[in-house]
């Protein structure tokens, strides 16, 4: 199992991490991908030849976490969310963040540096023309995770059994959710499901959401693209999480879930779980917390958090 541990005893820490990619069972190519991100040292994984890592690294505690869900550009169909994956590292790498402020206006300049790459790449390039991808990466600042989001690919943390959904879709479905004009029995019916209301590299301005939740000892963070999410329901997730205590066991039978539902689209999934005295133990609450520091329909992004609980808005 992969461990990153903190050589301070009363500090100790210990964040197994696993990831892995497939390409499914309907699509020629594997537009997606997924970033683990040793910020101090300017490290990176990701597939590459492979289609999963695991990573073990040393202290300090200082890593960025990520998924990325790419569209178009046939020639090269993994071009916008690997050009992604590497802007952002290469943007948070530069980072001597001390505080999750710091970090989080690091993580929104890297997502847009990102956003701004691939577009420009499809403006240079016909193969790329039509290019896009989502980005949901979370970044650790001591106890706190921040989590960053453009498009629909989600962010969920297991918590003594529960699963919670920390991002919020950037899709036309959701946006009619919201606002009351779609049931939520209409959902699974609607005619355009897949429709994202922003992606990095389809405008200039993006509107990134960010929000931040404080850890426990023995979450589980998971990260995954539309693949898993869209096939696998959340009590199904939460049963693989709960039953796998290795992130590489919980990552294989997550995908394995994806393929056994159609397998339609490619499939992603990232699983961190984070122990050790660093983080207080669970406090027997109704789930975690989430601060919404930036919200996507905020019409100017400011830094004025919104605090909710799970399950609500």
């Amino acid at each position: 199992m992969p461990v990153y541990r903190s050589s301070t005893a009363e500090r100790a820490a210990s964040i197994a991490l696993a990831a892995r990619t497939d390409v499914g069972r309907s699509r020629e190519h594997n537009e997606d991908t997924f970033l683990i991100s040793d910020l101090a040292r300017g490290l990176a994984y990701g597939p590459a030849a492979a289609q999963a890592a695991q990573v073990s690294v040393e202290p300090p505690l200082a890593l960025a976490l990520g998924v990325f869900d790419g569209s178009g550009g046939a020639s090269s169909p993994d071009a916008a969310s690997r050009l992604a994956a590497r802007t952002i590292h290469a943007v948070l790498s530069r980072s001597s963040s001390r505080t999750s402020d710091d970090l989080g206006r690091w993580l929104l300049d890297a997502i847009a540096e990102a956003g701004r790459a691939v577009l420009d790449n499809a403006r240079r390039s016909a193969q790329h023309r039509s290019s896009g991808s989502t980005a949901t990466v979370a970044a650790l600042c001591d106890e706190r995770l921040l989590v960053a989001q453009v498009g629909d690919s989600r962010a969920y943390l297991l918590r003594g059994g529960a699963l919670t959904q920390l991002t919020r879709d950037q899709t036309l479905l959701q946006s009619l959710l919201d606002s009351g004009k779609l049931r939520p029995e209409e959902a699974t019916t609607f005619a355009h499901r897949g429709v994202m209301l922003q992606a990095l590299g389809l405008r200039e301005h993006l509107c990134v959401a960010l929000s931040a939740v404080e850890l426990r000892r023995d979450d589980t963070l998971l990260l995954c693209t539309d693949g898993l999410s869209d096939l696998v329901d959340p009590r199904q997730i939460a049963s693989a999480l709960g039953a796998h205590p290795d992130p590489a066991a919980a990552a294989r039978a997550l995908i394995d879930g994806a393929l056994s539902a159609g397998g339609g689209d490619n499939v992603t999934v990232l699983v961190a779980r984070f122990d050790g005295p660093w983080l207080a133990p669970p406090a027997g609450d109704d789930g975690p917390q989430i601060i919404d520091i930036i919200r996507f329909f905020d019409e100017q992004p400011r830094w004025r958090p919104h605090v909710r609980r799970a399950g609500s808005r």
